[in-house]
């Protein structure tokens, strides 16, 4: 593992890779979309002359080859999934991409100390490349399949968080917040919040972190490190709906932070 090297997959416009240089890491920047690919080169030019970001135009996908990949109104939402892509009333187009497995990466770059990945519903094809014995100290995965949770637990993950990515806040929940009163309470606060024109009170990660990207990471991230069970429990009460959350993005936008 190289503790100054992160990976940003699923780069998007740059702004996770941004931050991360700005706290001196090397960055490996991993695109499918050719024009985010090509922006992300100009953006980055000065770094890439120095060698701290590497821009790899690719998908990350199960074996080298060609693939169709759709490119999203909301290029946020670029997926293999057409319907990915199309969600929320948008609209995508096909294209060919360059297919590279992730342990090929691996291979080339080395193990970063810290591995994001947010690439539309194709994120366990990142996962499943790690080693046991070779594992990045930290990783965050967009919420998509449980089974992701509970791969990386026996992978060698120990302790877990789950972040709402529109305020980068941890997300928990106990059996107790089940009864009448929180079930309640929860509406109000949120139509309170939205009165005073604003989602829930600011914090430092959101000042700091443009909005779409991943946020810090590690220790940095809010809240206390939890075990799997935990989290898993509050992934499927949201998921469910028995938080009596009225806000749909709680339930759907959310990462999972791993840390050995």
């Amino acid at each position: 593992m190289d503790r100054d090297l992160v990976y940003d997959v699923g780069m998007h416009n740059g702004d996770d890779t941004a931050f991360y240089v700005s706290q001196g890491y090397r960055v490996v920047a991993i695109e499918a979309d050719p024009a985010q690919a090509e922006a992300g080169r100009k953006r980055f030019a000065a770094e890439i002359e120095k060698g701290q970001v590497h821009v790899v135009e690719a998908a990350i996908g199960p074996s080298h080859g060609q693939a169709s990949f759709w490119i999203s109104s909301n290029p946020e939402l670029n997926s293999f999934d057409r319907q990915n892509a199309e969600m929320c009333n948008n609209t995508s187009h096909e294209i060919q991409v360059t297919c590279r497995p992730m342990n090929d990466i691996l291979a080339e770059f080395g193990t970063p100390y810290y591995l994001k990945v947010d690439i539309e519903t194709a994120d366990h094809f990142c996962l499943e490349a790690l080693e046991p014995n070779d594992l990045p100290q930290f990783v965050s995965f967009e919420k998509s399949r449980l089974e992701d949770l509970f791969f990386m637990h026996n992978l060698g993950y120990s302790r877990f968080k789950l972040i709402a990515q529109e305020e980068f806040r941890q997300l928990s929940y106990s059996p107790d917040q089940a009864n009448k009163w929180s079930r309640n309470l929860r509406p109000l606060r949120s139509r309170v919040r939205r009165m005073l024109g604003r989602r829930a009170p600011e914090n430092v990660a959101k000042k700091h972190s443009a909005y779409g990207s991943s946020g810090p990471f590690g220790d940095e991230t809010d809240g206390p490190w939890r075990q799997m069970k935990e989290v898993a429990f509050t992934w499927l009460a949201f998921d469910l709906g028995h938080t009596g959350d009225p806000d749909p993005v709680w339930h759907d936008w959310f990462d999972v932070h791993c840390a050995r």
